[in-house]
C-alpha cells in the first residue's frame, strides 16, 4: 500500500520552527512520508503566523498556491493562523483542516479522522529538523500585552517546559550529531521551573548535556537578569549575541505601546552587556508607524538606533492585529510613510551590520558549518551571528571551526 505522503512549511518566528520539527517528527512516527514543501505530496502543512498581516497573508498565500498547483493536496493551516484566523475565510482560501495551537501536536489523530492512514503514537518524539542547528523549546505564552500584539491571545499565559525534558532531548539530538542548539520560546527570559530561572537552566545544560554552542533566541529588556549577562561574558558555550527588542526610541510611543522600559533603560541595559561580554554581538527589533508616531518620535528611534552598536536590525512596519488595543486607534500612520522610514532604518542597520563585520577583521572566532558547496567553500554563522564563509580547510555540515577572519 503506498504510504501516505506530507510537506511542511513554516511562517514566522523560530519557536515556530522548533514546533514544525515536533509535527513532522509526530508524522514519520505515524507512518507518514516527508516530501520536501513544493513537491507534490497528498498533505501540505502550514504552519501559519498571525503577528503581522504580512505574516497572515503569507499563510493564506501558501495555502492558495498549492491548491492552485495541486488541487487534491490536502491543506493543513496549523498554529497561530489558524488559532486566531476568521475559519469562513481560511476554508474559502483552500484550507481543508484547522489546527490551532492545542490540536496542531495531536496532527496524526487528526489526520486519521479526516481519513488518512496514521499508526497511533505514544509518549514524545525527538523533534526532526532540517536545519544544522537544532531549535530547542523551553517555554511558551506571554502575559506582557503590548497593545499592539497579538501573541498572548494567540499563545495564552506564560508556561515553562521542565528543565528534564530539555536536557533529555538536547542529549537525544546530541546523539544525532547537533552541536548546537537555539533556545526559543514567546518570552525566553520568563522561564522559570522549580525555582529554577534562565541563568540556572543555561548552567546545567552547560554542565548537564554534551551541547557545544548554546545559543539564546529573542529576549525582553526587563527579564535579561544581570545573572545571564555575567554568565554569558564567562562561557565558552553560550554564543555571545543578544536580540534584545527596542520596538520605539521614543517613551511616547513606548508609553503607548505599553512596553515596561524606556529608552534610557534600553541604552542602559545595551551598555552594560557590551561592557561585560568582549565582542557581543546585538540584535534589535524596530517597529515604525505605530499609530501616534510623529516625526519626532521617529527621528528619537533612528538617533538612539545609530547610536547604538547593533549588528542585526529587523525593520517591520506597524499593521493593526485584530482585537489589539492599537489597532482601535484613529492615528493610524499612511502607509507611504511607514515605508519611508522603514526604508531609512533599514539602510541604518545595513551600515551597523558592516561597521561591525569590519571589526572582526584580524579577530578569531567561531562558525558553526551549515552547507558547503560544490567547490568546498563552507558557509555558516558565527558566535556573534555574523555570515561567514570558510575556505582552505577540510569541513563538513555542523563543523564547528575557530577562524581568524580576513574580509
Amino acid at each position: 500500500m503506498k504510504t501516505t505522503s506530507i510537506s511542511f512549511k513554516t511562517i514566522g518566528c523560530r519557536l515556530n520552527q522548533a514546533e514544525t520539527a515536533q509535527l513532522r517528527a509526530s508524522c514519520l512516527a505515524a507512518g507518514l512520508r516527508l516530501q520536501p514543501f513544493g513537491a507534490a505530496s497528498d498533505i501540505s502543512v502550514i504552519h501559519g503566523c498571525m503577528v503581522t498581516a504580512r505574516a497572515e497573508e503569507d499563510s493564506l498565500r501558501l495555502v492558495r498556491s498549492i491548491k492552485r498547483r495541486q488541487p487534491h493536496t490536502f491543506v493543513v493551516l496549523a498554529g497561530c493562523a489558524a488559532q486566531l484566523g476568521d475559519a469562513t475565510r481560511l476554508r474559502a482560501s483552500g484550507v481543508d483542516l484547522l489546527a490551532g495551537q492545542k490540536e496542531k501536536f495531536h496532527l496524526p489523530a487528526l489526520l486519521a479522522q479526516e481519513g488518512f492512514s496514521c499508526r497511533p503514537t505514544a509518549g514524545a518524539v525527538r523533534p526532526h529538523f532540517s536545519t544544522q542547528r537544532a531549535l530547542v523549546k523551553i517555554q511558551d505564552g506571554c502575559n506582557f500585552h503590548c497593545t499592539y500584539c497579538i501573541v498572548p491571545a494567540a499563545r495564552g499565559a506564560p508556561r515553562s517546559r521542565p528543565t528534564s525534558a530539555i536536557i533529555s532531548e538536547i542529549r537525544q539530538l546530541a546523539g544525532d550529531g547537533f552541536r548546537e542548539f537555539v533556545l526559543t520560546g514567546v518570552n525566553l527570559g520568563c522561564y522559570e521551573d522549580e525555582g529554577r530561572n534562565l541563568r540556572q537552566l543555561l548552567e546545567l545544560l552547560e554542565s548537564q548535556t554534551p551541547a557545544e554552542r548554546l545559543r539564546l533566541s529573542s529576549i525582553e529588556l526587563t527579564t535579561v537578569e544581570r545573572g545571564v549577562l555575567d554568565h554569558m561574558a564567562a562561557s565558552h558555550k553560550l554564543c555571545r549575541f543578544l536580540h534584545i527588542p527596542l520596538q520605539s526610541g521614543s517613551d511616547n510611543i513606548l508609553a503607548a505601546m505599553d512596553r515596561r522600559y524606556t529608552a534610557a533603560q534600553y541604552r542602559a541595559l545595551v551598555a552594560e552587556a557590551t561592557r561585560k561580554i568582549e565582542g557581543l554581538g546585538l540584535g534589535s527589533d524596530i517597529m515604525v508607524g505605530f499609530p501616534g508616531e510623529s516625526a519626532a518620535d521617529f527621528a528619537a528611534s533612528e538617533r538612539l538606533l545609530s547610536e547604538l552598536p547593533i549588528s542585526n536590525l529587523h525593520v517591520f512596519s506597524y499593521s493593526p492585529r485584530p482585537g489589539t488595543p492599537a489597532a482601535r486607534s484613529r492615528a493610524q500612520v499612511p502607509e507611504p510613510e511607514k515605508k519611508r522610514r522603514a526604508a531609512r532604518l533599514i539602510a541604518l542597520g545595513r551600515r551597523q551590520r558592516q561597521a561591525f563585520a569590519q571589526r572582526w577583521i584580524g579577530r578569531e572566532t567561531s562558525v558553526l558549518i551549515e552547507s558547503v558547496d560544490a567547490a568546498g567553500v563552507g558557509r555558516g554563522w558565527s558566535s556573534e551571528y555574523l555570515p561567514v564563509l570558510v575556505q582552505g580547510c577540510v569541513q563538513e555540515p555542523r563543523s564547528i571551526i575557530r577562524f581568524r577572519a580576513h574580509t
